[in-house]
C-alpha cells in the first residue's frame, strides 16, 4: 500500500513541475531586449573613465614619477635592447657555421648558450661533437654532373678531333 502512495505522489510533483515551467516561459519584444542591453551597459560602464580621463591620469602617473623610477626603466629597456643584440648575434654566428634549418638554430643557439664559458668556443666544440647539424644533405635532382667534363672527350669532340688534328680543342 504504502508504495502506491508514493507513485502518485511523484505523478503530481511531476505534473506541478510541468505545470511551472510552463509558467515561467516568457519572450521579448526587441525593444525590451534593447533597453535590457541599454540599463546593463550603462551600469557596467559606469566605472570606467572616458578617455580624456585616462590619458590625464597617465600624465600624472608619469610626473609623479621619481628620478630613480625613470633610470630604472631606462635601464630595463636597456638590458631588452641588449639582450635582443645577444641573441641575434648568436644566431648570425650559428648561421655562419653553415646551420641552415630554423628550428636547429635555435636548438644550437639554446644548447650552447647554456654552456659555461666563451659562446664561439662551444658552439665549435659542440658542432664538432654533433656533425649530424653541419653535414650538407644533397637533393636527387636527377640530373648529373660532371664537373670533369672538360678533361673528357665526349663523342663529339672525339670525333671532330680525329677529322680535324690540326685544330687544337
Amino acid at each position: 500500500m504504502e508504495e502506491n502512495q508514493n507513485v502518485e505522489t511523484e505523478t503530481t510533483t511531476t505534473q506541478e513541475v510541468e505545470n511551472n515551467s510552463e509558467e515561467v516561459v516568457k519572450t521579448f519584444t526587441q525593444e525590451e531586449v534593447d533597453n535590457i542591453v541599454k540599463q546593463r551597459l550603462a551600469k557596467a560602464q559606469k566605472g570606467i573613465p572616458s578617455k580624456e580621463e585616462l590619458t590625464k591620469y597617465n600624465e600624472w602617473k608619469e610626473s609623479q614619477k621619481t628620478q630613480q623610477d625613470k633610470y630604472d626603466e631606462l635601464i630595463k629597456q636597456d638590458n631588452e635592447k641588449n639582450a635582443t643584440i645577444n641573441t641575434l648575434t648568436r644566431e648570425n654566428e650559428v648561421l655562419k657555421a653553415g646551420i641552415i634549418d630554423e628550428d636547429e638554430v635555435e636548438f644550437i643557439v639554446y644548447k650552447v648558450s647554456k654552456m659555461e664559458g666563451d659562446f664561439s668556443e662551444n658552439l665549435k666544440n659542440y658542432l664538432a661533437e654533433n656533425p649530424k647539424y653541419t653535414k650538407k644533405e644533397t637533393k636527387a635532382t636527377g640530373v648529373q654532373n660532371n664537373v670533369n667534363s672538360v678533361a673528357k672527350d665526349d663523342g663529339v669532340m672525339a670525333i671532330l678531333k680525329a677529322k680535324h688534328p690540326e685544330i687544337e680543342f
